[in-house]
C-alpha cells in the first residue's frame, strides 16, 4: 500500500471554508425561506412565461401552466448560485471589487431566471418525466456557469 491520500494545507483550507460558508448561507436561506424573494421570482416568471406565449395563472409563489403547478422556492431564486460563487471566492482567497461582485450577482440572477423559465416551460409542455431530466441537468449548467466565472476571477482562465 502507498502512503495514503493527504491533502495540502491549501486544499484543507479550501474544503473547510467552502463547506462552512456554503452550508451556512444555504442553511440560513432554507430556514428563512424569504417569501418576498420567492414572490418576486414568481412574478418575474409569470411575466417571462406569459411573454413566451404560455397561459400562466399565479397564486402567490405557485405558477399554474397547462394544468401543472410549479412552486417557487428559495432554490429557484438564483441566491444559491450567488452563495456558491461567494463561497468559492472566499475559500480560495480570491478578491474582487464589490461592484464586480454585484455585477456577477445580477448576471447569476438573470441567468437563473432564464433557466427557470425554460425548466418550467419544459415541465408544462412535456410533463413530469421531462421535468425530472431537464431540472437537474440545467442545475448543473447553472453550477458550470458559476464555476466558469470563479475560474476566470481565480485566474484559471487566462487570456492568450
Amino acid at each position: 500500500m502507498g502512503k495514503g491520500f493527504r491533502l495540502s494545507a491549501k486544499e484543507k483550507h479550501f474544503l473547510f471554508y467552502f463547506t462552512i460558508i456554503f452550508l451556512s448561507i444555504f442553511g440560513l436561506l432554507k430556514l428563512a425561506e424569504p417569501q418576498p424573494v420567492n414572490l418576486f421570482v414568481a412574478q418575474l416568471q409569470e411575466q417571462l412565461l406569459s411573454r413566451a406565449g404560455f397561459g400562466v395563472l399565479r397564486d402567490g409563489t405557485t405558477l399554474l401552466l397547462n394544468g401543472a403547478a410549479f412552486q417557487i422556492v428559495i432554490d429557484c431564486s438564483g441566491l444559491v448560485m450567488m452563495t456558491l460563487f461567494f463561497a468559492l471566492l472566499y475559500s480560495t482567497k480570491t478578491r474582487i471589487s464589490p461592484p464586480r461582485l454585484l455585477a456577477y450577482f445580477a448576471f447569476f440572477f438573470a441567468f437563473n431566471l432564464l433557466r427557470l423559465a425554460f425548466t418550467i416551460a419544459v415541465g408544462a409542455e412535456y410533463g413530469e418525466g421531462a421535468l425530472e431530466i431537464v431540472h437537474p441537468v440545467l442545475w448543473f449548467v447553472d453550477a458550470g456557469v458559476v464555476f466558469a466565472c470563479w475560474a476566470k476571477e481565480y485566474g484559471l482562465l487566462k487570456k492568450k
